[in-house]
């Protein structure tokens, strides 16, 4: 070491090393003179606050001493992690008057949390910011795939859709640098911080006498966060014990698909009406049926995360042209009505008609599109359990309806469920909007699922790390409360509409 000067005040002593090629061997520290200091010793001896990385250690007596045993813990630590990396300490000395000096077990202990190890490694861009490390590039392009996937199968499984792009929405970039140990983090842990925000497994136990606007305001969080974030919570309520999450998910990375769907879609005739001095005024005759024709329209459909944004008609072909319907209407004027004793003796008809409108639920081959707010949401109440039947398998499974206020938030029974649902999204989860039907109770009801796990969960064993969703006729989303137009005409699919 370099310019080691032991004053009242010792110059700072900079520590950078770069380990390559260590010989493992069993750390023994030197003896430092632990013995008892009497209180009139400490008065008169001089002591020295040791510091490493601008922090402190504690009081040592012997600024010499310490740094035998700092070396003794370098020692320690070039043993233990692989080559290629660096420790960094730099250790300075100031004179103090403290009273506690400490020994040699607790100075090396200080000294070796105090040390910071680093690792090259790729740090993960988006927009400019770094959002997570991983020990390879490679590693990030993984967790970049392993986030496009479910998107892209999604797509390439139906049969009425081509993939055209597959994409990020943000500015994707990799940087190396030397990061400390603690913040490389494995693939998994990487793709839960970009899809779920780095302050999504932030969570905090409810105390006597606390409330959401307390917990929010010592949390640095808001009410309506913790409302997004804990999709349960009931009012104000909250128990001692109760376990809160600080924030809810927050995906930090933007999949945009392009996919080529074509539709059939049916083409209005129109009403053809024409004079005739065959019938009497008032009177019509539909002398020519009207029929439907029928249309071929290629679209392009943008969606991010899975969310439709976007619908562009490309192509549109006429594959039948409708027929219209013709109408006579009569111009002939009545005769006029006898009369007898200057009174006028008529034959007069009336009719009405009245509709009125009918708001009961649809129901239509045994299935019921039953509307969430006052009819759904009660049937299949909290905690009740459901049948639940893929339209276009029939495979059918189990679900618990944990919560939810705007829609059930639900989870697969067992794991033989969750198998089986999983098996509906050709074995990769995914927030895709599936035709269902649920059953509760013998009342079967249309519905529209997605299977992406999020969230918290309340059923253990079952092979589902969170919950997912179940929308009904007329149900909204969580943070934005209004209705997806995607899980609306799936529930009308599954209506047989």
């Amino acid at each position: 070491m370099k310019g080691r000067n032991i004053g009242r005040i010792l110059i700072p002593i900079s520590l950078s090393v770069l380990l390559s090629g260590f010989t493992v061997s069993n750390l023994k520290i030197a003896t430092v003179n632990d013995s008892n200091i009497n209180k009139s010793q400490q008065v008169k001896r001089p002591v020295y606050s040791m510091y490493i990385n601008d922090q402190k250690i504690g009081l040592v007596e012997f600024p010499a001493h310490s740094l035998r045993v700092y070396d003794q813990v370098i020692d320690k630590i070039k043993s233990e992690y692989e080559e290629d990396n660096a420790i960094e300490g730099d250790v300075y000395f100031k004179e103090d008057r403290g009273a506690h000096v400490i020994n040699k077990q607790e100075l090396a202990k200080a000294i070796e949390e105090a040390i910071q190890i680093k690792k090259m490694a790729y740090g993960l861009v988006i927009d400019g910011n770094v959002v997570c490390y991983l020990n390879t590039e490679q590693e990030i392009n993984e967790v970049l795939e392993l986030i496009k996937t479910p998107y892209q199968k999604d797509i390439e499984q139906r049969q009425d859709a081509s993939l055209e792009k597959v994409e990020f929405k943000e500015s994707i970039s990799v940087k190396q640098d030397m990061v400390p140990y603690q913040e490389i983090l494995d693939i998994d842990s990487a793709f839960h911080a970009i899809t779920q925000g780095p302050e999504s497994l932030k969570t905090y136990v409810v105390k006597e006498g606390d409330s959401l606007w307390s917990i929010a305001n010592i949390n640095d969080t808001t009410v309506d966060e913790l409302y997004a974030a804990n999709p349960d919570l009931e009012g104000e309520i909250i128990q001692p014990g109760q376990e809160l999450k600080l924030f809810a998910p927050q995906n930090l990375i933007t999949v945009v698909t392009e996919e080529k769907v074509t539709e059939k879609e049916e083409i209005d005739f129109k009403k053809e009406v024409r004079k005739s001095d065959k019938l009497y005024k008032g009177e019509t005759k539909v002398v020519q049926e009207g029929s439907k024709g029928e249309k071929e329209i290629e679209y392009l459909i943008t969606r991010e995360n899975g969310t439709q944004t976007e619908k562009k008609v490309i192509k549109e072909t006429v594959i039948k042209e409708p027929v219209n319907e013709i109408i006579e209407e009569g111009t002939k004027s009545r005769p006029k009505p006898k009369t007898t004793n200057n009174k006028v003796s008529s034959r007069s008809s009336s009719s009405s008609s009245s509709s009125s409108r009918d708001y009961t639920p649809v129901v239509r081959n045994g299935i019921e599109m039953t509307p969430w707010f006052g009819g759904a949401n009660k049937i299949f109440a909290r905690g009740s359990t459901a049948k639940v039947t893929h339209v276009d398998t029939g495979l059918t499974f189990y679900v618990k309806r944990r919560g939810g206020t705007n829609h059930a938030d639900c989870e697969p029974l067992t794991k033989k469920d969750t198998d089986i649902m999983k098996k509906i999204y050709g074995g990769s989860w995914s927030w895709s909007r599936k035709a269902i039907i649920v059953e509760v109770n013998g009342k079967k009801m249309a519905a529209s699922m997605n299977g992406m796990p999020h969230g918290g969960s309340s059923i253990s064993g079952n092979g589902f790390s969170g919950h997912f969703c179940i929308h009904f006729y007329g149900s909204k989303g969580h943070g934005n409360p209004r209705q997806d137009p995607d899980h609306q005409a799936m529930v009308r699919r599954a209506m047989g509409m």
